[in-house]
């Protein structure tokens, strides 16, 4: 039995390997891809355009919005701005680079200072304000921006239950906000 078991294992592995030219042309096509690879936020800078759909228990809303990241005479610096409504009630925000490549930060201009995860063209950042939990994320295209919020309010969480002797606490998602904001031509 142990002499068939060595002979499928040898088998395996000998049908497992490649040849070496195999994996160089099987891995040229993602170099390339690689290389082709959008850097941000310098090759999304820009003014985005496009309708928020914000989400309640009391139905859908649908809200102009703008979102602009710009570039500063700080080369760590960004303008970014929102703008809501027909109104364009602005949010003049920084978005500053720091010394690691995946957390920026993103200053409201107003003492608060938030920091945000970047991985893959997309920033991440949760933070809590007046008893609700706010998850925010922005996924950058060539050509687009897909917005998203979500909010918490913390006094309403769940506990779901314990597993693996750990316990589980929800926070039900009350408000969502999500949009698709297309870049406009320069």
């Amino acid at each position: 039995m142990k002499q068939w078991t060595l002979i499928a294992l040898l088998l395996l592995f000998v049908n497992c390997k490649t040849r070496p030219e195999e994996n160089s042309k099987s891995s040229a096509p993602i170099l390339e891809e690689a290389e082709k690879e959008l850097v941000f936020p310098d090759d999304f800078l820009g003014v985005y355009k496009g309708d928020l759909m914000n989400t309640t228990s009391n139905g859908v809303e649908i809200i102009p919005m703008e979102f602009h990241l710009l570039a500063t005479s700080d080369p760590f610096e960004y303008d970014y701005k929102i703008y809501y409504g027909v109104e364009r009630s602005e949010r003049a925000y920084t978005l500053i680079r720091t010394e690691n490549p995946n957390i920026y930060e993103l200053d409201e201009n107003n003492g608060i200072l938030l920091p945000v995860a970047y991985s893959k063209n997309t920033l991440f950042s949760t933070y809590e304000v007046a008893g609700n939990l706010l998850q925010n994320s922005e996924v950058f295209y060539k050509d687009r921006m897909d917005f998203m919020i979500t909010m918490s309010v913390l006094k309403n969480k769940e506990e779901t239950g314990k597993a693996a002797g750990y316990q589980v606490i929800s926070y039900p998602i009350s408000v969502m906000q999500q949009a698709s904001l297309y870049k406009e031509a320069p």
